[in-house]
């Protein structure tokens, strides 16, 4: 029962109590700290009144239990990254969210959490408390060994890019890339880190790096049939192709996961593949085809933010054709299908399809619109959007002769560009 400290911190953290808060009228804070850090043992007394307090149940496990189920739990990790069932694997995460184990081993209980932390990413948990978890480790983490080090880094920054984080996602991912040569690691574990670095790559326009670690999982994937997660691949890697103005290998990429889903029935990703080869034609100034794409898209469409993707994707390539008539026509169906939609998730969309609408129909007050879109994005770090839209804000506003706001704007467009790029200094331009 020597590691019940650590039990007693994790659920301290996770609830967001500090030590003098759990302390209080039970012991000192610098005893509570000597427990957590299982250098003593607390009396039944003070233990009982600890778990009292965080209304925390645990239960015993034994040396040979402790194995048993950590290896069971490992392979519900395995099957999670690979197959990516999120129904199924809610279902069997919640059995163990209900339930607090007493381990013997300290390392057992650290790579238990771990594992935990990553199954949470993957069924798309409460971020909260996934953010919770991850503080918890955090506060530990003098303690892992390396491999803990590389799983609490590449869960951080899984964590990260789910909340849009890009840079401090590609930092974590980074730390644990250091680590991979100083232990073992099998070769399910290499893919998935690779794909998940290319894509944390992707997002921060780092193209070649895309395609090197990328290509490293999908040979993993081909090799041993693993066709979902190789589509994902030859996704990413016609992603990064397109942006780095490859359109011969985009296109071949696209098509060679479009090949997989035909000969396998992988409809699901048929949507994706359409707009990205919409995408792909679109960047080349192809409209029409790109068009065409996008409706494909659009017929095998789960919905959601997907589908609102592929609307304002359609309005954008009206609006080079300067078709007011179809933009409004697009943009009017994307705000009807928002306002359908009971939550603010897809609050950027409302803000695309409005500028657009604005765009097409001179009789409409572009300010409001503007600053509150400009100021939306800037808050949740979409600097691409910030920078697109205060360029147009600043154009606007030198149309009706409001230079000095005109010059605000433009010169918030030239701040963000910096930002996308990474860069600091005007000299590193």
């Amino acid at each position: 029962m020597n590691n019940i400290g650590l039990l007693i911190k994790m659920a301290r953290i996770q609830q967001n109590m500090k030590q003098v808060s759990l302390a209080k009228g039970i012991c000192s804070t610098s005893y509570l700290s000597k427990i957590e850090n299982n250098q003593t043992i607390p009396s039944e007394d003070v233990l009982q009144l600890l778990l009292e307090r965080l209304e925390l149940d645990y239960e015993d496990l034994s040396t040979e239990q402790e194995l048993k189920f950590l290896s069971e739990l490992y392979l519900l990790y395995k099957e999670a990254i690979i197959e990516r069932n999120k129904s199924e694997i809610t279902e069997r995460l919640t059995t163990y969210n209900k339930r607090n184990f007493l381990f013997v081993d300290e390392s057992n209980f650290f790579t238990y959490n771990l594992y935990l932390f990553r199954l949470s990413l993957i069924t798309e948990a409460d971020v909260n408390k996934v953010k919770n978890l991850m503080n918890a480790l955090d506060q530990m983490q003098e303690k892992f060994d390396e491999r803990q080090h590389f799983i609490f880094n590449k869960n951080c920054g899984f964590y990260y890019y789910l909340v849009r984080d890009y840079k401090l996602s590609l930092s974590y991912f980074e730390s644990a890339l250091e680590y991979v040569t100083n232990f073992h690691l099998q070769e399910w574990e290499f893919a998935d880190f690779y794909h998940a670095l290319s894509m944390s790559y992707l997002s921060n326009n780092h193209l070649l790096n895309t395609i090197e670690y990328s290509t490293k999982s999908l040979k993993f994937y081909k090799d041993n049939l693993i066709f979902n997660r190789a589509i994902d691949c030859y996704i990413v890697i016609g992603i990064a192709y397109k942006l780095n103005l490859n359109f011969k290998n985009a296109e071949e990429s696209f098509l060679l996961a479009k090949k997989i889903v035909i000969n396998f029935k992988l409809s699901e990703y048929t949507e994706i593949i359409n707009h990205n080869l919409g995408s792909l034609f679109a960047i080349q100034g192809q409209s029409k085809i790109a068009i065409e794409y996008f409706k494909e898209s659009l017929k095998n469409s789960s919905g959601d933010e997907n589908y609102l993707l592929t609307i304002y994707s359609i309005a954008k390539e009206y609006s080079k054709q300067n078709d007011d008539l179809m933009v409004l026509q697009w943009t009017n169906t994307g705000l009807e299908y928002i306002s359908k939609l009971l939550d603010n998730d897809y609050l950027s969309y409302f803000y695309h399809f409005n500028i657009y609408k604005l765009l097409h129909n001179k009789d409409l007050e572009f300010e409001s619109i503007l600053v509150n879109a400009i100021d939306y994005f800037e808050s949740n770090n979409e600097f691409h959007y910030v920078y697109k839209y205060s360029i147009l804000l600043g154009n606007k506003y030198s149309e009706i002769r409001k230079y000095k706001n005109s010059t605000l704007y433009l010169q918030k467009a030239i701040s963000f560009s910096y930002k996308i790029k990474s860069i600091n200094y005007w000299e590193d331009l």
